[in-house]
């Protein structure tokens, strides 16, 4: 018989590696490494780095959770029930999923070159047409964090081409900046989300990131060995 999601969590040890995915208010979801921590099953404790939790969580919404132990990823669905301070996010697991019907939020870390632009649809419009070239931090099907030398001007409609290499063709999409940070030495990262994007490119971008991945693993099995 399989064990109940309160079992499954209460065999966790504590202080694993983990990731999740946390929604927002504007329908955006943000990727963050975290803690695992034991409370009362099914109740669980997420830590974080400072200033890393974002300060319009949704709490109504559930997301997935991915605990690393050993070799093994546990992925969970579970819904945020309190905000602890600015580091700790209490949650209750409300079942494990499958990995395959989140293949459009894994994320695969990768650098790979990518250009993110502006063209304003009128003559009369206040924003001028601006283009940056930059480099992939990572990828997943529904959006992709990048460095660019400059903090993009505008916010939306943002056209970008990232080039997976996976054909002769970039990935043309168009997106809008969830999060923009400065980095050291004028470097800007920035987190952009996909809002409109074709079917095949976007499985063009889950295959690749799935292909990384095996790639990654096969590497390591074959260091190992």
């Amino acid at each position: 018989m399989a064990a109940s999601i309160s079992e499954t969590i209460k065999s966790l040890p504590d202080s694993e590696y983990a990731k999740i995915d946390i929604p927002t208010i504007t329908g955006h979801r943000i990727r963050l490494n975290c803690i695992y921590k034991e409370s009362d099953s099914p109740y669980f404790f997420l830590m974080f780095p400072p200033k890393a939790l974002p300060e319009d969580i949704d709490t109504e919404e559930t997301c997935p959770v991915s605990i690393t132990i050993d070799e093994t990823t546990l992925t969970l669905s579970a819904k945020i029930v309190a905000i602890k301070g600015d580091r700790t996010l209490e949650l209750i697991a409300k079942k494990s999923v499958n990995p395959e019907s989140l293949r459009e939020y894994f994320r695969i870390d990768t650098k790979v070159l990518i250009n993110a632009s502006f063209n304003p649809q009128s003559m009369d419009t206040q924003n001028r047409p601006w283009s940056l070239d930059g480099q992939t931090l990572d990828i997943s099907g529904s959006g992709v964090l990048a460095i660019f030398p400059d903090e993009p001007p505008t916010k939306h409609r943002i056209n970008l081409s990232i080039d997976i290499h996976e054909n002769q063709n970039c990935i043309e999409c168009l997106g809008h900046v969830v999060r923009v940070k400065r980095l050291r030495r004028a470097k800007y990262q920035v987190s952009f989300h996909f809002d409109s994007i074709s079917t095949k490119d976007k499985d063009s971008i889950i295959s690749f990131c799935l292909k990384e991945q095996r790639n990654r693993l096969r590497y390591k099995i074959q260091t190992i060995d």
